[in-house]
């Protein structure tokens, strides 16, 4: 099942709120499996929604977490609310080696944290790298459901498809969601809404829409687009008084040029 998801929460996933906002205790999917290029506002969104509707999950960034181990522990760190400090000399709240013990840990912290009548949220940030790890790790958190008989979901972000994700041992199919690359309309309103208060509205809106027109065709990374607005904005505001200054000197040359002949006479 593909679900195209952006502007509007409800209204792209053509349901009606009180479709979605079910009790907190009710069953999830399982999996869901989130893609789309990056800087589409995956893990903007996605945080954005858990934290407003005060949901327990635990953000987990693949890069940073390199390891089954580190996935595990990281995992077990933000259900316990557990931070690694120089008083607890920087170690984890639990050692966790192997998916078992994962699944064993998880059920005993969804008791012990008074989770059993939530919905856990495990998001995997660049979730295309578990497939270099264990061969097992990515079909047991598809899994992770069935096998915790807890009421929890993984979030899968990616960039890449599910055809391409799809591990060769078959798993549990995911709920995919598809975030659409920005539309230049959109980028628009979002580059233009970073307006500074020494630039008018208008100004900073006429700057942006010049911009899109020479990168659009070739750059829709809003990060990638924020950073070339930053450093382009000044320039853009020198434009004038240089194209004025090459004017003048123009204009003096072509003067001297033609009294040159003057003086000589």
């Amino acid at each position: 099942m593909l679900i195209s998801f952006r502007e509007d929460l409800w209204s792209n996933l053509n349901m009606k709120p009180y479709t979605v906002c079910v009790e907190r205790q009710h069953l999830s999917f399982p999996s869901i499996f989130i893609y789309g290029h990056t800087g589409t506002g995956k893990t903007y969104v996605l945080q954005t929604l858990l934290n407003t509707l005060e949901l327990p999950y635990a953000l987990i960034n693949c890069v940073e977490c390199f390891s089954p181990r580190l996935i595990y522990e990281e995992i077990l760190n933000k259900l316990h609310n557990h931070y690694p400090a120089p008083e607890n000399e920087y170690s984890s709240y639990e050692r966790c080696d192997t998916f078992n013990d994962f699944v064993r840990m998880f059920k005993k912290a969804v008791v012990s944290e008074d989770l059993v009548k939530e919905t856990v949220y495990i998001v995997l940030d660049k979730a295309e790298l578990l497939r270099e790890m264990d061969a097992n790790l990515l079909p047991g958190f598809l899994r992770l459901q069935e096998l915790t008989e807890c009421n929890v979901t993984v979030l899968l972000l990616t960039e890449i498809v599910w055809e391409t994700f799809r591990p060769n041992t078959g798993c549990l199919e995911p709920l995919s969601i598809y975030f659409a690359d920005y539309s230049k309309a959109e980028l628009q309103k979002i580059l233009s809404s970073d307006n500074p208060d020494e630039y008018s509205a208008e100004f900073y809106a006429s700057y942006i829409n010049i911009l899109l027109g020479v990168f659009y065709t070739v750059c829709r990374d809003i990060k990638e687009l924020r950073h070339l607005v930053r450093i382009g904005v000044s320039l853009f505001i020198l434009l004038p008084t240089m194209w004025s200054a090459v004017m003048s000197q123009r204009l003096t040359l072509l003067t001297f040029s033609n009294e040159r002949g003057f003086i000589k006479v």
